[in-house]
């Protein structure tokens, strides 16, 4: 019986060990530095070449004589593509834009770092958010109808880009004034630039304003319509949003 008590301590000791060793294995591994930084996003307005002064007369290209009052947004949806074509959507942030205002920034939270091909946002909103409840918003929050003034009421859901003004019709001004809105007329902007995030960063965008009325065709306030609020059967926004596409275009990353 005395030979066996080496052995039993051997056995002992060797069992210890074994845990020792498997316990360093189960150690969680060391949580990874946080790769998240913001972006800021700013959107300079512009009319042709030349920064865009609100109360100044332009010319259009139906050469009507206008004056911009208010130019205002509300973004979401900001999506970053990725090398590989993956897409990191940052959910619930949005933007409210009143470029007469100076308001014309936003600043992402919880941007991944890495190198990017690509990104989207959406001038409009989900439907869900369209139509939820507008009081369950901050007051200071981009959704905030006491904020942005941006809102129809309980069922109307929220106007996603206003663009109004003043122009001279038959020597007498007249006011302007479009209110894109519905789900029909939300639009998605994408742009393709190579950029790598590794520290908070800026990007900047610039709204060619004079877009809005001298793109796709020449639009004429005095022959096409000079209001639409985006009914049901709205022939002057039809014909209005055509000019939408390009009115934002991609500036610098930095």
């Amino acid at each position: 019986m005395k030979s066996l008590k080496p052995i039993l301590y051997l056995t002992l000791m060797l069992s210890i060990i074994l845990s020792s060793c498997e316990n360093d294995d189960d150690e969680p591994p060391q949580l990874p530095k946080d790769n998240k930084v913001e972006l800021t996003i700013n959107f300079d307005a512009y009319f042709d070449a030349t920064p865009l002064e609100f109360g100044k007369q332009y010319i259009t290209g139906s050469n009507d004589s206008i004056q911009f009052d208010k130019l205002k947004y509300i973004i979401s949806n900001f999506t970053l593509i990725d090398q590989n074509n993956i897409e990191t959507k940052l959910s619930d942030q949005y933007a409210y834009l009143s470029i007469a205002e100076g308001r014309n920034s936003v600043v992402l939270k919880n941007v991944p770092k890495g190198q990017y091909k690509a990104i989207r946002f959406f001038v409009g909103l989900d439907s869900a958010v369209n139509f939820g409840n507008p009081a369950q918003w901050p007051l200071d929050h981009p959704l905030s109808p006491s904020l942005t003034e941006m809102h129809w009421g309980w069922a109307g859901g929220y106007i996603f880009n206003i663009v109004e003004g003043y122009f001279l019709n038959n020597g007498k001004t007249g006011g302007f004034s479009f209110h894109i809105a519905t789900p029909k007329y939300a639009r998605t902007h994408a742009f393709v630039t190579d950029y790598t995030i590794t520290k908070n960063s800026s990007m900047k965008f610039k709204i060619q304003a004079h877009k809005y009325f001298d793109n796709q065709i020449k639009y004429s306030l005095k022959t096409n319509g000079k209001m639409s609020h985006s009914g049901n059967n709205d022939p002057i926004m039809d014909l209005f949003i055509q000019n939408n596409s390009g009115i934002f275009e991609f500036n610098t990353f930095e």
